[in-house]
């Protein structure tokens, strides 16, 4: 990982002395990206004072005010472990959600739910000049900013009023079963990879909730599709207090109104009007993949392999 050191930060540290605090950008899987500082001022990166530093984009990282969350408590700091070599690297850090929200919900349910599951995060440190104005409503601009780690949220442990974080590098993508592909019955493909060949977007529909909608069961009055099924598919809210958040379908029922029922449910119920989209799901099933999906010869499954106890 590189680490971008500008020559206005250099300078600073070659006073000696310099307000610091860490930097958290999560970029989340389906889309969006939450900007927070650990230090109490709030942190503006304005790219044009990013003296040369690629991250620098207008990122507004939050120090919580009075809502939280609040970042690195003072007596248990964020904790880094890095080694040379292709160990995995880890940093682990708590936060006090407070009152604080995300798309209106609270924090610790969008915790519990899986909004930061499988994110990116991207850690900085943030250096400025001693005795900075700055406050509420009063954002600093600093000096520069150095990047200190880049991995995935692998395990979030939520209790009452806590939420600890634990946080691999991308060096865990290695630790992978070999060999990758097994003969199984089923399609080892990933929906819509390359490997599959189809194009979501092909198959995937909008549509809007009705009122009394619940978290785990969404009302609306979408058609069934043909000759593929959103069972086993993705629906994900573009609008509404569940935005940018995706869910897995366990069944889509067709009527007036219709249902889809969840295998975990949104971080809160939809408001009639929400939009969605939503795609087709597989069965990795060979019959499925050449009736309803016509991908055949995309096909990565062992239909015909014997069973094991009738292998000679």
């Amino acid at each position: 990982m590189t680490k971008y050191t500008s020559a206005n930060l250099q300078a600073l540290f070659a006073l000696g002395q310099a307000e610091y605090c860490g930097l958290y950008q999560f970029n989340l899987v389906n889309g969006g990206s939450l900007y927070y500082s650990s230090g109490d001022v709030d942190i503006y990166l304005n790219i044009a004072n990013a003296d040369g530093d690629p991250f620098w984009a207008n990122q507004y990282f939050t120090s919580g005010g009075s809502i939280g969350p609040y970042f690195d408590r003072k007596d248990n700091k964020a904790k880094m472990h890095q080694a040379i070599g292709l160990q995995v690297d880890t940093l682990v850090f708590d936060v006090i959600p407070a009152s604080s929200t995300i798309n209106g919900a609270s924090f610790l349910s969008c915790v519990r739910n899986g909004v930061f599951d499988g994110a990116e995060l991207i850690y900085l440190g943030a250096f400025w000049p001693l005795n900075t104005a700055g406050g509420f409503g009063k954002p600093i601009v600093p000096t520069g900013t150095i990047k200190k780690y880049v991995g995935r949220v692998a395990e979030v442990d939520a209790s009452r009023n806590l939420a600890t974080f634990t946080i691999n590098s991308y060096l865990e993508l290695l630790n992978q079963n070999m060999p990758r592909n097994l003969f199984q019955a089923t399609c080892v493909n990933t929906l819509y990879d390359g490997s599959c060949g189809l194009n979501q977007s092909n198959f995937t529909n909008t549509g809007t909730a009705l009122s009394g909608s619940l978290p785990w069961s969404i009302s609306t009055n979408l058609a069934a599709p043909s000759p593929y099924s959103y069972n086993l598919g993705v629906i994900t809210f573009t609008s509404g207090l569940n935005e940018g958040v995706s869910r897995t379908v366990k069944q889509f029922t067709a009527g007036s109104p219709g249902s889809i029922t969840l295998i975990a449910p949104f971080p809160s119920a939809a408001a009639g009007g929400d939009a969605f989209s939503i795609s087709a799901g597989c069965t990795k099933l060979q019959q499925y993949c050449a009736v309803s999906m016509a991908n055949l010869a995309n096909f990565r499954g062992f239909p015909y392999v014997p069973q094991q106890e009738a292998a000679s």
